[in-house]
C-alpha cells in the first residue's frame, strides 16, 4: 500500500544530502495501483484461487459508472462484510482467497476500485470514495432487509476506504487489518531518520484521509489487526492508531499476531479462532 511510494523517496532523499530545504511531493495517485500503472510498470499479479462459482456478481452504479462486486455466501448466522481491499487488489485476482479467509464468520461483499479489474472510471480520491460509498449502501440495504448485523473490514489501502463507510452507513464492527491512520503517517515512517530533513508535500485530498479522525463518535466496535512481521506499514502504524482511538474514547481492541507479515494475517493458525470470537454471535 502506502509503502511502496515511500521506498521510492529514500534515494532521493539520499542524493539530495541532509539539507533542511529537501521537499518531496506525494500526489493524489502515488499509492494506486489500477490496471493502467499495472501494465505500465510491468508489475505480474499472481492469482489465488478463484471465487466460488456461486458467487453473485453485482453491478452498482456510482458517477462513474458501474462498481463491478462480488457477494459470496458464507456463516448466515454472521453478519454482511464488507471487504475493502488493499492497493493490489483485485476480485479476480485475491477475492477468492479473501473470501475463504472471511465465509466462516459471515457474508462478504468485496469490490473492484475503480480503475482497477472490472470497475471502469479513473483511480482518483472522488471515484474511490463514490464507488465506497455505492457498495455501502447496497450492504446496508441487504443487511436491514435481512436483519443482519453489518462489519466494515478494510486492508492496508482498504483501511481509510472502509473507516469512510463508517460515516455513510451504520456499521456494527470495524476492522482494520495492516492499514495506518493516515497516508502521512506511512511516509514519515519511511523516511526514518531522514524525516527531520524533509519537507513532505502531500496532496491534500490524499491527506484527508485520517482514520482517527473519521471514527470521531463511532459507537460501534473497532478491530486493529496488527502484524508483527509487516514491512510495509509496519506494527507501529497500528498500534499509534490504537492508542489514538482509545484516547478519544472508541472502543478498541488490538488483536496482535507477532508472526504475521502484510499480507498474511489471515493464514495464521489462530486467526478463524480469534476473529470468530469477535464477529459470530
Amino acid at each position: 500500500m502506502f509503502a511502496k511510494v515511500a521506498v521510492r523517496l529514500l534515494p532521493l532523499v539520499l542524493t539530495l544530502g541532509l539539507a533542511a530545504c529537501i521537499q518531496v511531493r506525494v500526489p493524489e495517485g502515488a499509492f494506486f495501483y489500477p490496471n493502467t500503472r499495472v501494465e505500465a510498470e510491468g508489475i505480474t499479479l499472481q492469482p489465488g484461487r478463484p471465487l466460488p462459482a456461486d458467487a453473485e456478481a453485482l453491478s452498482l452504479p456510482y458517477p462513474g459508472g458501474a462498481v463491478a462486486a462480488s457477494r459470496v455466501r458464507g456463516n448466515p448466522a454472521g453478519p454482511i462484510i464488507l471487504f475493502c481491499g488493499g492497493n493490489m487488489f483485485r476480485r479476480a485476482i485475491s477475492g477468492g482467497d479473501r473470501a475463504a479467509a472471511l465465509v466462516p464468520f459471515g457474508d462478504v461483499v468485496m469490490f473492484d476500485y475503480p480503475g482497477y479489474g472490472e470497475t471502469p472510471g479513473e483511480a482518483t480520491l472522488t471515484n474511490f470514495r463514490q464507488a465506497g460509498a455505492a457498495v455501502a449502501d447496497w450492504v446496508a440495504r441487504t443487511a436491514a432487509a435481512e436483519g443482519r448485523p453489518v462489519v466494515a473490514w478494510g486492508h492496508s489501502l482498504g483501511g481509510p476506504v472502509c473507516t469512510e463507510a463508517t460515516r455513510m452507513i451504520a456499521v456494527d464492527t470495524l476492522v482494520i487489518e495492516a492499514s495506518t491512520p493516515t497516508a502521512r503517517a506511512a511516509v514519515n515512517d519511511q523516511l526514518g531518520l531522514m524525516r527531520s530533513f524533509v519537507r513532505v508535500n502531500i496532496d491534500p485530498g490524499l491527506d484527508s484521509f485520517n482514520v482517527v479522525e473519521s471514527l470521531a463518535g463511532f459507537p460501534g466496535q473497532v478491530l486493529i489487526l496488527e502484524a508483527g512481521q509487516d514491512e510495509t506499514l509496519p506494527a507501529r502504524l497500528s498500534r499509534d492508531m490504537a492508542r489514538d482511538l482509545s484516547g478519544q474514547g472508541i472502543n478498541v481492541e488490538r488483536l496482535v499476531f507477532p508472526a504475521a507479515h502484510h499480507n498474511d494475517i489471515r493464514l495464521q493458525p489462530d486467526f478463524q479462532a480469534r476473529l470468530a470470537a469477535e464477529l459470530v454471535p
